[in-house]
C-alpha cells in the first residue's frame, strides 16, 4: 500500500482472510485464495493504456512542423512530452414511460392539374391529376418509450488543452480521438491505484451526481423522437438500470518555442495522431506579406511625390479637370488608410495571425 494512502479493511467472502482495499480500488485478488474480487456501490476505474512513446509522437509533430518549411523543424525547440490521463464519465440507463398526444389525420386526393391547349389560349382542358394531403381531423395517441441510452461526459475542463468538452448539450469531440459522444474505446483495463502507469493523471472535477443529471438531459432528450409529430402530448418517462464508471484517456502535450514564442501540441496516446494544436505559419506566407508590402510603397511612394511636384493633373474623361490637390488628398488619404491595414496584417504577423491550427 503505498505511503499516505487510506484503505478498507475486508474479509474475504471464499476464505474469511483479512484483505485490504485501497481507497477507490474496485477490483482485487484475494492474497490467501487468490479469488477475484469486485467491491459493489463504488465508482468503477478504467483506463485506456498509451500505446505511443515519447519518440513516435515527437516524430508526428516534426511531420507537421515540416509543413510550414523544410527548416522549421530545425529552427523550433521542442520540449519533452508530458503524458496526460483526463478523465470522462461513462453513464447509462434505460428509459421507460409512455407518451400521449393528437396525431393528426390526413387524406390524400387527387386533384387535376389545368393546363391550356396550344391551339388556343382563351380555352383549357384537364391535364395530369398530382396527389394532395388534406387534414380531416386527430385521433389520440398512445406510444410505449424502451430506451437504451449512453452518454459521455468531460470530468475535467480540458478547453486549456484545446479539447472540447462534452456535455448533454454539446456531444460533439474531437475528430480522430477514440472516444466519443456515446462510444467507448477498445481496450480499456481495470485502473489499478497500487500500480498506476507512468503520466499524470487528471483529477475529476464533474461529479458524479452533476454528471448523471447531464445523461438524464441528454437521455431525456432521446425520447423526444417518440413523441414526434404529435400535437398536445403529455409524457411519462422514468430512467432505471443506472450505471456509471470513470474512464482516463491518454493524451500527450508536447510544448515548442519558434523564437520567443511559445506553441502547445495534444497528441492521442493511442494512435499518436495530433488532434489539436498552434503551428508556426510557412515562411512563403510571411514573404507574401513582405513583398506586398515593398510592392505597395514602392507604387505608391513615387505617385505622391510626382503629384506633389506637378503643377496639375489633367484629367479629361468626361470634360472635366479636376484640381491637382484634391486629388493628391485623396491619395494620400488612400495610402494612410493602406498602411493601417498592412501595419495590422504585420501585427498580427508578429503575434498569431498567420500560425496554422490544427
Amino acid at each position: 500500500m503505498p505511503a499516505g494512502q487510506a484503505s478498507i479493511a475486508l474479509k474475504c467472502p471464499s476464505c474469511g482472510g483479512p484483505i485490504s482495499m485501497g481507497e477507490g480500488d474496485t477490483h482485487l485478488r484475494c492474497p490467501h485464495c487468490s479469488s477475484s474480487l469486485i467491491l459493489m456501490g463504488t465508482v468503477r476505474q478504467y483506463v485506456l493504456p498509451c500505446r505511443t512513446g515519447t519518440t513516435q509522437v515527437l516524430r508526428e509533430v516534426r511531420k507537421v512542423l515540416s509543413k510550414s518549411g523544410k527548416s522549421m523543424v530545425q529552427q523550433c525547440r521542442v520540449t519533452k512530452p508530458n503524458l496526460f490521463y483526463v478523465p470522462y464519465w461513462h453513464l447509462t440507463a434505460q428509459a421507460h414511460g409512455y407518451v400521449l398526444g393528437l396525431e393528426p389525420v390526413y387524406k390524400e386526393e387527387d386533384v387535376p392539374i389545368a393546363v391550356d391547349e396550344r391551339e388556343s389560349t382563351s380555352m383549357s382542358v384537364m391535364g395530369p391529376k398530382r396527389k394532395v394531403k388534406r387534414r380531416t381531423g386527430s385521433k389520440a395517441v398512445e406510444k410505449e418509450i424502451q430506451l437504451y441510452g449512453n452518454v459521455n461526459i468531460s470530468a475535467a475542463n480540458l478547453e486549456p488543452l484545446g479539447i472540447p468538452s462534452m456535455s448533454s448539450r454539446a456531444q460533439m469531440s474531437l475528430q480522430g480521438i477514440a472516444i466519443q459522444g456515446s462510444g467507448l474505446p477498445d481496450g480499456l483495463e481495470i485502473l489499478d491505484t497500487r500500480n498506476k502507469p507512468e503520466g499524470v493523471f487528471v483529477d475529476p472535477l464533474v461529479s458524479l451526481s452533476e454528471a448523471r443529471a447531464e445523461a438524464e438531459k441528454y437521455i431525456d432528450g432521446l425520447t423526444e423522437g417518440y413523441a414526434q409529430g404529435l400535437e398536445q402530448r403529455w409524457k411519462y418517462v422514468v430512467l432505471t438500470g443506472r450505471r456509471n464508471c470513470l474512464i482516463y484517456y491518454p493524451l500527450w502535450v508536447v510544448d515548442f518555442y519558434y523564437g520567443d514564442r511559445r506553441y502547445q501540441a495534444v497528441v492521442d496516446g493511442t494512435s499518436a495522431k495530433v488532434l489539436r494544436g498552434r503551428f508556426p505559419g510557412s515562411f512563403s506566407e510571411k514573404g507574401l506579406i513582405s513583398a506586398a508590402a515593398a510592392a505597395f510603397w514602392g507604387v505608391g511612394l513615387p505617385v505622391v511625390f510626382d503629384l506633389f511636384s506637378s503643377s496639375g493633373l489633367d484629367i479629361r474623361g468626361r470634360g472635366f479637370a479636376p484640381n491637382c490637390m484634391i486629388m493628391s488628398a485623396i491619395l494620400v488619404l488612400a495610402l494612410a488608410y493602406g498602411t493601417y491595414r498592412f501595419v495590422k496584417i504585420l501585427d498580427d504577423l508578429a503575434g498569431k495571425g498567420l500560425d496554422r491550427i490544427v
